[in-house]
């Protein structure tokens, strides 16, 4: 199955926000609208997140969020979640700190 179908599945059957969903190889990468919709896909499929910034002095950074479909089937598809947000905005408190990628 297409990666971007798969993702759009798990997207679906767990109520979760996208703005975009493609695919490139063999993984799905989902664009959403803010970091609240990403801290819905960590709290539905948990995963790593990390952040990158933005060329300096934009003041915009990237949060991704590395997952798969089913979290407990190590050949399921990888997913990457995406959230462009401003640097000085704060995720949920509850997710993990986030690794520099």
């Amino acid at each position: 199955m297409n990666p971007a179908t798969c993702a759009q599945v798990a997207a679906d059957l767990n109520a979760l926000p996208h703005a975009r969903i493609t695919s490139q190889g063999n993984e799905a990468r989902v664009f959403t609208a803010s970091l609240d919709d990403l801290t819905a896909w960590w709290y539905a499929l948990g995963g790593q997140l990390t952040t990158q910034a933005a060329p300096a002095g934009s003041g915009v950074c990237m949060w991704t969020l590395h997952t798969r479909t089913d979290p407990a089937n190590p050949a399921s598809t990888v997913v990457r979640v995406h959230a462009l947000a401003l640097d000085t905005d704060q995720p949920d408190a509850d997710l993990p700190h986030p690794h520099a990628a």
